[in-house]
């Protein structure tokens, strides 16, 4: 499968990493495309078996073009995108807030368009990733684009691209709020006299322990319930977190819906380009 990345910044190089380390049923032939002199260096340093290259090859011919670049920087791109003559069988956008109809305004080619948004945790094969197109063409093409981002972790298939901006707030930014949550607990048992490592190791293993236990049983509220015994300090914890106002829970689903605007609202801004 030949493929050409547009983009090799932090997500780019993630997926690209990914699909090196990868072992597909079948042979991948990967191009990458960097407009930046720095980041283009550090791309030939790290992956010199590849063709890399400043700009977009002229006549490219391929299975699937990424682009993962900003938005505005490929709307700058987007003319001298035309004029390279690419023939591609999938164009794969990872551009926040571009839909498919604006990409296909952009490219401007005969071709199957899918609109994808992965998350952080890509780089470990671990990520989330949302993936939607209206016309997928065949089902060989959505197998490969469902085959290549399995590399990166789990792939869910959106109905319609709405669903893209709480994605963004749920699993985009998801990784944040567990990141703030573990700091909250490590400050705290620091302050109880625990190392930095051993208050990182009590955190960590404490999350991945309550992943397995979920993974296991998905009612939520029962596994409060079997941790949180009456009387105990559990129970005495979520009262404080439960019961004043505005409790976790309004505070959580606030910060999640405004998540959710913003993502609609950087979506507008994009449009604009």
């Amino acid at each position: 499968m030949k493929i050409l990345i547009i983009g090799a910044g932090k997500m780019g190089e993630a997926i690209l990493k990914a699909w090196l380390l990868k072992k597909f049923s079948f042979k991948i032939n990967i191009s990458v495309s960097e407009v930046n002199t720095r980041r283009r260096g550090i791309i030939k340093n790290r992956y010199s078996q590849l063709s890399i290259h400043k700009d977009i090859p002229i006549s490219w011919k391929g299975d699937l073009v990424l682009i993962a670049v900003k938005p505005q920087t490929f709307n700058n791109m987007a003319e001298s995108f035309h004029s390279k003559k690419i023939d591609t069988k999938i164009v794969l956008s990872i551009m926040a807030g571009i839909s498919l109809d604006k990409l296909k305004k952009l490219v401007c080619l005969e071709t199957t368009y899918v609109r994808a948004m992965p998350n952080l945790a890509s780089s470990k094969g671990k990520g989330v990733t949302g993936v939607y197109s209206n016309k997928i063409g065949n089902l060989n093409n959505k197998n490969k684009v469902q085959i290549l981002l399995e590399a990166l972790g789990s792939v869910f298939w959106l109905k319609n691209e709405l669903q893209f901006d709480p994605l963004t707030a749920i699993s985009g930014s998801g990784p944040a709020y567990f990141f703030l949550i573990f700091l909250i607990l490590k400050n705290t048992a620091k302050s109880f006299g625990f190392t930095d490592r051993i208050a990182s190791d009590l955190i960590l293993n404490t999350a991945e322990g309550a992943v397995e236990i979920f993974k296991e049983n998905s009612n939520l509220e029962k596994l409060i319930e079997d941790v949180a015994s009456p009387g105990g300090t559990t129970e005495a914890a979520l009262e404080v977190l439960m019961k004043n106002k505005p409790n976790l829970i309004s505070i959580l689903n606030k910060a999640i819906l405004t998540a959710n605007k913003r993502s609609k609202k950087l979506g507008k801004n994009a449009k604009r380009l």
